[in-house]
């Protein structure tokens, strides 16, 4: 039996093919589309997504950067109203609240249209009288969801609770 012999070169050319022409556009901040879907590793294609989706947090504020990774309903844990609608979004997050957050870890169904990542927040509102309240730390978890494994993923749940970490270091009472 024999066995075919590519050159080293483009042995290197075909392997890299399906990657360079699948590859799409970068992940971008401002384009939650762009984040490539079809990475071969899923979870880190769902950490790509959250990171776009705290930077675009930064860049346009809370409530515009939720509304871009929405599906068109969403649960938010920590709000009154939990259920939300994708258009509710945008003036949902008072005024002056500065939300920042970092994912540490997801995970994909085997399907590859239901994950989740977690990770650490932190927000301080900016009152109008220019006092800042800085909340406690949290840790929170998103729950992603997409149509197809070729669609972008779209958060359908939000929700924190207070690090740990963070409580357990705060002076206890006598």
């Amino acid at each position: 039996m024999s066995r075919l012999r590519f050159p080293s070169g483009l042995a290197a050319c075909v392997l890299a093919a399906p990657l360079l022409m699948g590859a799409g556009p970068l992940p971008s901040p401002g384009n939650p589309a762009a984040v490539n879907p079809a990475a071969t590793n899923p979870a880190q294609a769902i950490l790509d997504t959250d990171r776009a989706f705290a930077a675009k947090a930064q860049e346009v504020g809370v409530g515009a950067a939720f509304q871009a990774f929405a599906a068109d309903e969403v649960t938010l844990l920590n709000r009154p109203q939990a259920k939300v609608d994708r258009a509710a979004l945008a003036t949902l997050f008072p005024a002056g609240l500065e939300l920042e957050w970092a994912p540490e870890d997801a995970s994909v169904s085997a399907d590859g249209t239901l994950g989740y990542s977690w990770g650490k927040a932190r927000s301080r509102l900016k009152k109008p009288d220019g006092t800042v309240v800085e909340r406690p730390p949290v840790r929170y978890v998103t729950i992603w969801r997409r149509a197809t494994k070729d669609a972008p993923w779209r958060f359908i749940f939000d929700g924190g609770t207070v690090d740990p970490e963070w409580e357990a270091a705060q002076p206890k009472g006598p």
